[in-house]
């Protein structure tokens, strides 16, 4: 089996054909095979596994390690049966096939883009300031960083950044994106080398979780770091955000107040892999892990620069706060 192969397909017919020609438009490779010898090769090598819901009953005889596996067919009935034997996500055909893209670009993902989710453990804590600014040193280093709004409180972060007047699209240009898109940064505003996706002003702007996952899987693919600022509301997208983010900060008041605020949110989180960023002076960063049981990452000064910066729409940019973002970038953010 190549060691190029990127996805092993068991099965046949028109599902071949379909799986042939979404991977075909991602560039990646396929095999298919029923064989157990080669399908067992390549098991755990490939990046994802493609099972129709005629072979079902064959893999699952199988007994191969355990890793997900992605189920496809037309028979709902057949496909729920096989789907716990198999640990299979299932995708129902022909609607399904909208997703099949978006699926097998999270499974074979190859870019190793890293996503920064940030969270505002309470309202007017800095956490828009703080993922513009994690942006902005990204493309200070010379890499590419795109930044995602996903606050329908923020009032868009095209003010915080002065582009509101800019020219490209928001969120509502993408709200019925699905599936696999292609390259969006021509039709995007940009600063310097960030491209940002900001919500709309109009009342009630929401970003749906499919939409929002098809635009992250695209900036991935075309930008070195991925910044979203998810806010602190849990809608479908939000956490989805939180789910596929390979780090997420939450940025806290360290009041009593504050921390009893954070403290709801990360109720309402599935991962306790939350690192905190604090926002001025109070209580110690030992006293805020033992309430939220989490680390204390970074400490912002709470400096009236950064907010009178912002209510002018210009870019964050004090020395202090520009060292803040270098630090919690680390050494692995850079131009590829």
């Amino acid at each position: 089996m190549s060691e190029k192969t990127d996805v092993l397909l068991i099965g046949g017919g028109e599902i071949e054909e379909l799986v042939s020609t979404t991977a075909a438009a991602l560039d990646l490779t396929v095999v298919s095979t029923s064989d157990y010898a080669a399908a067992r090769e390549a098991w755990e090598g490939v990046g994802a596994v493609c099972v129709s819901q005629e072979c079902a009953k064959l893999v699952a005889s199988w007994a191969l390690p355990k890793r997900q596996v992605i189920l496809l067919g037309t028979d709902e009935k057949e496909l729920a049966r096989w789907s716990a034997p198999l640990e299979a996500l299932v995708i129902v055909l022909p609607a399904g096939a909208l997703w099949l893209g978006s699926v097998l670009d999270e499974s074979t993902s190859r870019s190793g883009t890293p996503v920064i989710a940030v969270l505002g453990g309470s309202g007017g804590v800095g956490a828009s300031t703080l993922a513009a600014g994690l942006a902005l040193a990204a493309s200070r280093r010379g890499a590419s960083a795109a930044l995602v709004d996903l606050d329908p409180l923020s009032g868009g972060l095209d003010l915080l950044l002065g582009l509101e007047r800019s020219q490209g699209w928001r969120w509502p240009s993408l709200a019925t994106a699905a599936g696999y898109i292609g390259d969006l940064r021509e039709y995007l505003p940009k600063i310097g080398k960030t491209t940002v996706v900001s919500m709309a002003r109009e009342e009630g702007s929401q970003v749906g979780a499919d939409a929002f996952t098809a635009i992250l899987h695209s900036l991935k693919r075309t930008h070195d770091l991925v910044v979203v600022d998810v806010g602190r509301t849990l809608g479908p997208s939000e956490r989805e955000a939180v789910r596929l983010a390979t780090r997420r900060l939450l940025t806290v008041v360290p009041t009593v107040s504050g921390a009893a605020a954070a403290q709801r949110l990360l109720l309402g989180l599935s991962t306790a892999d939350v690192e905190l960023v604090v926002r001025g002076s109070g209580l110690s960063a030992s006293a805020l892990t033992e309430v939220l049981g989490a680390k204390v990452t970074a400490r912002i000064r709470d400096e009236a620069g950064i907010r009178s910066a912002a209510a002018r729409g210009v870019p964050p940019s004090s020395r202090g706060f520009r060292r803040v973002c270098d630090s919690l970038l680390g050494k692995n953010v850079g131009a590829k």
